[in-house]
């Protein structure tokens, strides 16, 4: 009986703290809208996976990545293209997977969606986002070259 009581205990503390996980509107790192589909149906929270900093060219990279649930890669990238302003956008295909980079005149921000693997032009689902701030910002044909398998620095 003791067992049941903790087990019940535990589950009960368990969906509490789920209860309170956080929804974000917006990414923490760029401030950029966030896509609702990264918070899944029973509402667990989105908060970012923030990856360790690192460098393309002579910028540092700070990144965070979002799971995407229930949305194809067209739904994703049209909910982008309505909510940057201003942003341009680049598709690329590497490893069977999609991957659509909207990115900021000024080469300090990204929103990237990546597929599920595919066929270029396939549209999968969803796998994930990743929003990346560069400082200092990097040239647009770095930005343009970050699909591909080789980055072009200069």
């Amino acid at each position: 009986m003791k067992k049941i009581s903790r087990l019940t205990g535990t589950l009960i503390l368990s969906f509490t703290t789920l209860a309170g996980a956080k929804t974000l509107t917006t990414d923490p790192l760029t401030g950029l809208p966030l896509y609702p589909a990264t918070d899944s149906r029973l509402h667990l929270g989105n908060e970012p996976t923030r990856l360790p900093d690192s460098q393309i060219c002579k910028s540092k990279m700070q990144v965070d990545f979002y799971v995407v649930y229930d949305s194809t890669v067209n739904t994703t990238d049209s909910w982008y293209a309505s909510h940057l302003s201003g942003f341009h956008k680049v598709h690329a295909y590497v490893n069977h997977r999609s991957q659509d980079t909207f990115y900021n005149s000024d080469g300090t921000l990204i929103v990237s969606v990546t597929g599920e693997p595919g066929n270029d032009g396939e549209d999968t689902d969803t796998h994930g986002i990743v929003y990346g701030h560069f400082q200092p910002a990097l040239r647009e044909k770095t930005i343009l070259s970050m699909g591909k398998e080789k980055i072009v620095c200069d």
